[in-house]
């Protein structure tokens, strides 16, 4: 039996509460004894169905768009970025393009939802966010870490996703842009309770961890290792490697955790091709051959 992650449950929660107060809103404008087919359901009939799209949309960003399509549309972003002369005119344009476009993906699936929720139309509800907003999100991260020299800037591209909206945080805060997160709190600040805290959110939300995430890990038990100023009975140090124990439990894969196998065994395996494209575990459609 399944539970839902608590990702899920904020999407669900704040998705059945517009309708609630939708559905709400309509019957007090209705005469006292006067009903609607929404009585029985919410919107279109059934919480199953909500919850079943919840899910679809967690794990797909558009299965119309293609693979090629997507990425068409992450270059011309890209490029536009590339326009930015310096950190203030990219965080601007990352402001009106990026989180003002997932404002607007997530006001017209709240308007198509709360119509659903008074008709018995069919029309597919459209997506909550751009299919290219959790590229966004972790290639604006790594810019200003890596271009810009600004990574307090990067910690707060992720920090605005995380509290524009539910949507924002569901699609926008991915696997991807939490490697970011990761590289950043350590690479840049040292910070592992910062690394710790990330992925045990990871953890947690279930967003899945990939190759990268384990490779970032293994980096920062190397550097670890290099730093000879460390000694070993220092109360300090053995927090820190008792802290370092905790990430590589959190990221192992599941075999490890049951002890089948070991920490480092997933250095010898490919990652799967999802690691490299797609964000979050998304299921990317197939191009048709022709």
């Amino acid at each position: 039996r399944q539970t839902l992650t608590e990702r899920e449950s904020k999407v669900l929660t704040g998705m059945l509460d517009m309708i609630f107060n939708s559905k709400d809103a309509e019957k007090e404008s209705l005469p006292p004894k006067a009903t609607t087919d929404t009585d029985n359901g919410v919107g279109r009939g059934k919480v199953d169905d909500l919850i079943g799209r919840l899910r679809r949309l967690t794990r797909s960003p558009e299965k119309l768009r293609t693979r090629s399509q997507i990425a068409e549309m992450l270059d011309q972003k890209k490029e536009q970025m590339s326009y930015c002369i310096d950190d203030q005119r990219l965080l601007e344009w990352a402001s009106r393009e990026v989180f003002d476009e997932s404002k607007r993906y997530a006001e017209e699936a709240q308007r198509a939802i709360e119509a659903a929720a008074k008709s018995n139309s069919k029309k597919p509800l459209p997506t909550l966010q751009s299919p290219i907003y959790p590229y966004m999100i972790a290639h604006l991260m790594q810019t200003f870490r890596d271009q810009y020299r600004d990574p307090n800037l990067a910690l707060f591209i992720f920090e605005h996703a995380r509290k524009l909206s539910v949507a924002s945080y569901v699609f926008g805060c991915s696997t991807d842009a939490y490697n970011e997160l990761i590289d950043t709190h350590w690479r840049s600040f040292k910070d592992l309770p910062g690394v710790l805290k990330s992925i045990d959110e990871m953890v947690l939300n279930g967003v899945p961890v990939n190759g990268k995430t384990r490779r970032l890990v293994d980096m920062i038990r190397r550097d670890l290792n290099e730093n000879r100023s460390l000694d070993d009975e220092d109360e300090e140090t053995r927090e820190l490697w008792s802290m370092l124990t905790k990430v590589e439990q959190l990221v192992a894969p599941r075999k490890a955790r049951w002890g089948k196998r070991s920490f480092d065994e997933w250095k010898t395996e490919p990652d799967p091709a999802t690691d490299e494209w797609t964000f979050n575990d998304w299921d990317m459609p197939k191009e048709e051959k022709r």
